[in-house]
């Protein structure tokens, strides 16, 4: 079998092809990106602007459809109202993978009290509550009452949407019960509401089997991949992920075994020809 010469000039014409395709690749990739992002902007920048502001004001002070409130018992109060007022759907975003069992046993009494009243619910939890016994069995729970559950790899923030009207956000994502706002401006409220839609269209029901792209991937293992590329460490995936960095590491190594890489970066470079990453 004959190989080609480094210095031939079919091979500097192979790699070059092969340069070409991962440019228009990545051109494409950050098109892409771009178009999504531009979808959400300038809501985003509203929603930024609400937290910045709010986060020098005080407790009871309002300002563009959003109030903030702050400790424990006020949130939980105003999500006590809501359960028992709003009348037509709930939507969910449950981060940090397995939830605490006594927020479970906080939340079980409302959702019963929504489900019977013929509310929608609809909760994302993150593809790790798999693994979590107790949340798993809270989900299961949900959906006998006639609940939907669904799981991704990552979410973007804790999220809680009443009729399509309000949204409870966190101040701190990385703090959520410390403060949050309860926006009801439309503009932002529908932003948000979009993006959950397109997360749910996205997200695997919780019963079903995860399943693997035409590349042998599952969703989470993507995310990691794509996470990887844009450069974060095994520990900040793993936060991201709610799972713990042995399991980022175990998943990298498969990853970087199938791909026959020697590095994370040539793995990323690997899975951009191969076609692993989407724009």
């Amino acid at each position: 079998m004959s190989s080609l010469n480094p210095g031939s000039e079919d091979a500097r014409r192979r790699t070059s092809r092969i340069r070409r395709s991962l440019i228009s690749f990545l051109d494409r990739q950050e098109e892409e990106l771009i178009r999504r992002q531009a979808e959400i902007v300038t809501s985003r920048q509203v929603i930024f602007q609400l937290l910045a502001e709010q986060a020098e004001a005080g407790p009871a002070d309002e300002h563009r459809g959003a109030r903030r409130l702050e400790g424990r018992e006020a949130i939980q109060s105003l999500i006590r109202t809501m359960a028992h007022t709003c009348t037509s759907e709930v939507a969910v975003f449950a981060t940090g993978g397995g939830q605490p069992a006594e927020s479970l046993e906080a939340a079980k009494p409302l959702d019963s009290t929504v489900l019977e009243r013929g509310v929608s619910v609809r909760y994302v939890y993150l593809d790790s509550v798999r693994n979590d016994g107790a949340t798993t069995a809270y989900a299961q729970w949900l959906t006998r009452k006639g609940g939907q559950v669904r799981t991704v790899p990552h979410l973007p923030t804790r999220l809680l949407i009443y009729d399509r009207a309000l949204a409870i956000v966190p101040v701190n994502p990385q703090v959520a019960d410390a403060a949050v706002l309860a926006l009801e401006d439309v503009g932002v409220v529908n932003a948000l509401q979009a993006l959950f839609e397109r997360t749910w269209d996205q997200a695997s029901p919780l019963g079903e089997d995860r399943t693997r792209d035409s590349h042998g991937l599952t969703a989470q293992e993507r995310a990691v991949l794509e996470l990887l590329a844009r450069g974060l460490t095994d520990e900040m995936i793993a936060r991201k992920l709610a799972v713990s960095v042995r399991t980022v590491r175990r998943m990298t190594a498969g990853m970087m075994n199938r791909l026959n890489a020697g590095s994370r970066f040539q793995a990323g470079v690997l899975a951009v020809a191969r076609g692993w990453l989407r724009g």
